[in-house]
């Protein structure tokens, strides 16, 4: 097989990049719609049914379940703080300099800056007020859609799953750093709603514009790797044939 035939099976798109783009497709469609149907009675009417239903309908300032449940929220709500994902981001990208993986920490540092920026820009542009019908259990000063701890949950456990996901060859444990990531962001975005600071649609729609925007930066990056790969290649060809 020749450098330029080798450098062609590079360039096709596996199978996991082909389910990772359909994800992100089907991401950026649910937050378009969800975003077009803001304000609309019968989604506003849903949104508010589903706050009230997770509070006690004699006082409203007091949310459904036992005691530990509420802890739990409460821990969980914590994982999508921006003090713990800017902790976490640091972490890693430390370990990844020290590890001599510098483009990896690049990688992670860009995707969850510019995903953050993004969700600040939207929040800013879409200004959804913050539910007003129950009492908030959480501190809150930005605006509702999309939901920051969702998204930002999203984008970071995502990408560090998928960065994971990269560099190990096995399924079992591909599938568990992509699952793992995705439910620990799924049960952040409930804790929003269940805190009163979230309408179920600003957590929909920030949860899955975050996994859009995870992959969409992993596909970017290893459709430039098999681009340069096969630019390598060809070069040596070149240079074979001259």
């Amino acid at each position: 097989m020749s450098n330029s035939d080798s450098a062609i099976i590079r360039t096709q798109w596996k199978k996991t990049e082909v389910f990772g783009l359909l994800m992100m497709l089907t991401g950026l469609a649910v937050f378009v719609i969800l975003a077009a149907q803001l304000g609309t009675p019968s989604v506003q009417r849903f949104d508010e049914t589903v706050v009230r239903n997770l509070r006690n309908a004699k006082d409203l300032a007091e949310p459904i379940g036992p005691g530990w449940f509420k802890e739990l929220a409460r821990d969980f709500t914590a994982l999508g703080g921006y003090g713990i994902l800017s902790t976490i981001t640091i972490l890693v990208t430390t370990f990844l300099h020290l590890e001599r993986r510098p483009a990896r920490a690049h990688f992670v540092v860009a995707t969850i800056v510019a995903g953050y920026s993004l969700s600040m820009i939207l929040k800013a542009v879409i200004a959804r007020p913050r539910p007003d019908i129950v009492p908030w259990l959480s501190h809150v000063h930005s605006s509702s859609f999309p939901s920051g701890h969702s998204m930002m949950s999203a984008v970071v456990y995502l990408s560090l799953g998928l960065m994971l996901s990269d560099l190990t060859s096995r399924r079992r444990v591909k599938t568990f750093v992509i699952v793992a990531p995705l439910t620990i962001s799924a049960l952040v975005s409930f804790s929003r709603v269940y805190m009163g600071v979230h309408y179920p649609t600003d957590v929909v729609a920030g949860w899955w514009l975050g996994v859009s925007w995870s992959l969409a930066c992993w596909l970017a990056v290893r459709r430039w790797r098999a681009f340069r790969e096969v630019r390598r290649a060809l070069t040596i060809e070149n240079e074979k044939a001259t």
